[in-house]
């Protein structure tokens, strides 16, 4: 038996009646000390004010009152009301309005809005005043340089930017503010100051330009060190001055440095003359090499006297696209010869020689463009008809075939002959590379066909033949119309023909395909519009070799 242990006693059971109880009686007690808390802090009477509290709140009401009838007075008076009795009310006013905000208990934000807009009101009537006086002054300041009388000038001009200093510095209105006159203010009271320095720069400036004139190297070396010593010398004493920026553009320096340059542009001179008396004897040789020492001149100036005024890029590039234009001279008239050759084998359709004289014309044009780009007087025409010729030069066969294989000779006219019908579809597509036809058909007439591109086509056609190439006039089908070589002259299509000189510039004849004529915008791609050419061959004669 273990007589240590002790005993276990049963516990107590659990009245769940009694724990609402007193969870009650706490809710109860929490409410009671609430309730006193309440009736402490809100159901006592009010202390009475202090003495303090009732002075404060009379001087409150007193000031409110003052404020309100400077506000009537200030609204009562005339515009035309003098200044000072105007700025007498808004200084009290802003006095008033800051021991108010002082005296109340606690800060009133419209207090604080008050004070600011008086003080507003204050500084734009003394803004007003200051600018007004400080433009008098300015004015007066102006009478006095006028008058030579720089001291006090200097003097009338400080006390302008002194009050225009104040202004801009100020709470008024941005209408009463000038930032750009008070730098010119500024400006106005160094440049008075820089004048003196002025007129000694001036001084040895032209006694500089009578030395040169003189050919008096020394002196002019001199006096031109002088000036750009008092050059310096505005640019560091009077940097917004005007007359600091007169002589720092490099003009001293430029003219000291054409001093050097004289010689080396003389003998640029001589070259210029040298190379166009060559050019115009047709020594191309020697007009090359005088044009080459000179631009060897200009470079020379341009590198070691780079403040000369002979200094330019312009006169370089003047002097190397002559020298290019030159050389390109010589192979101009070779290429326009060979392609007088190219046309005259083309025009007796002996094309295996013009294909040869085509290649080797455009071969020596492209080359001497390639080595002289910038040479004037291109024969941009030349160009694009060799591009040409050489780029169908397979088709050459084939469009000459077509086009003679239509051509009759034109009645009363045997030196020209006239297509027997429209062109057709195949002829122009191989001479334009392109077919607007919307009928379309190899053998068919072209049609839909711009008066533009039918000139465009007599011209590459032409060039194709070797022989001019046009469109007829009225009268040239009307003679064809009575000639049974011819098909029907209109061809079943309305036909562009010549325009007339002095037309309109937006509208060509038309001959219509039922024998009217008419006029039509020179754009117009009527469906049924196509056209036939002229030919500068004489068909009856024979072929010369």
């Amino acid at each position: 038996m273990n007589y240590d242990k002790v005993p276990e006693l049963p516990d107590e059971p659990v009245n769940p009646a009694r724990g609402r109880a007193r969870r009650r009686l706490g809710i109860v007690a929490v409410g009671a000390i609430a309730a006193a808390a309440a009736y402490w802090q809100f159901g006592r009477e009010p202390a009475a004010p202090t003495a303090e509290q009732k002075t404060r709140a009379g001087g409150v009401v007193r000031l409110e009152e003052r404020l309100e009838g400077l506000r009537t007075q200030l609204s009562a008076l005339p515009k035309n009301a003098a200044s000072a009795e105007r700025r007498a009310l808004l200084e009290e006013a802003l006095a008033r309005q800051s021991e108010l905000l002082k005296l109340r208990a606690a800060p009133v934000t419209a207090d604080s809005v008050q004070l600011g807009a008086w003080q507003a009101q204050r500084d734009n009537l003394v803004a007003a005043e200051q600018s007004r006086l400080s433009r008098e002054l300015e004015e007066a300041a102006e009478l006095l340089r006028r008058q030579k009388q720089t001291a006090a000038a200097v003097e009338k001009f400080q006390e302008a930017l002194r009050l225009q200093l104040e202004v801009n510095r100020s709470m008024a209105a941005r209408e009463f503010k000038s930032y750009g006159r008070e730098a010119r203010l500024r400006q106005q009271i160094e440049e008075l100051g820089a004048e003196p320095l002025l007129a000694e720069a001036t001084r040895w400036l032209a006694a500089a330009r009578a030395a040169v004139a003189g050919g008096s190297w020394a002196d002019a070396v001199r006096s031109y060190g002088r000036a750009g010593e008092i050059q310096q010398q505005l640019a560091r004493e009077f940097p917004r001055s005007r007359f600091s920026a007169v002589l720092a553009d490099g003009r001293i320096e430029a003219e000291l440095a054409s001093l050097g340059a004289t010689e080396a542009q003389a003998q640029l001179r001589s070259f210029l003359q040298k190379a166009a008396a060559a050019a115009a004897r047709g020594d191309l040789a020697a007009a090359d090499k005088s044009y080459a020492l000179a631009a060897d001149r200009q470079q020379a100036i341009n590198t070691e006297f780079p403040n000369s005024r002979f200094v330019s890029m312009e006169q370089l590039e003047r002097i190397e696209v002559t020298r290019q234009t030159l050389r390109l001279r010589p192979v101009l008239e070779q290429v326009r010869a060979l392609d007088g050759r190219v046309a005259g084998h083309l025009r007796r359709r002996e094309l295996f020689q013009a294909q040869q004289f085509i290649a080797e014309a455009l071969t020596a044009l492209e080359a001497a463009i390639t080595q002289s780009p910038k040479a004037e007087g291109t024969d941009e025409e030349l160009r694009e008809r060799l591009g040409y010729l050489a780029l169908r030069s397979a088709d050459l066969a084939f469009v000459q075939d077509q086009t003679y294989e239509l051509l009759l000779p034109l009645p009363a006219r045997p030196q020209s002959a006239l297509l027997k019908r429209a062109v057709p579809q195949a002829l122009f597509a191989a001479v334009m590379n392109t077919n607007p036809s919307r009928t379309p058909g190899r053998n068919r007439p072209v049609d839909s066909v711009s008066e533009p591109e039918a000139r465009e086509f007599c011209r590459r056609l032409g060039w194709v033949l070797g022989a001019a190439t046009r469109l007829p006039t009225a009268g040239e089908l009307a003679g064809a119309a009575r000639d049974p070589g011819f098909m029907d002259p209109a061809g079943g299509l309305d036909e562009w023909l010549a325009a007339e000189a002095g037309g309109n510039a937006s509208t060509a004849p038309l001959h219509g395909a039922h024998g009217v004529d008419k006029v039509a915008p020179k754009a117009e791609r009527g469906r049924t519009t196509g056209f036939r050419v002229v030919v500068a061959v004489d068909l009856l004669a024979p072929v010369a070799r």
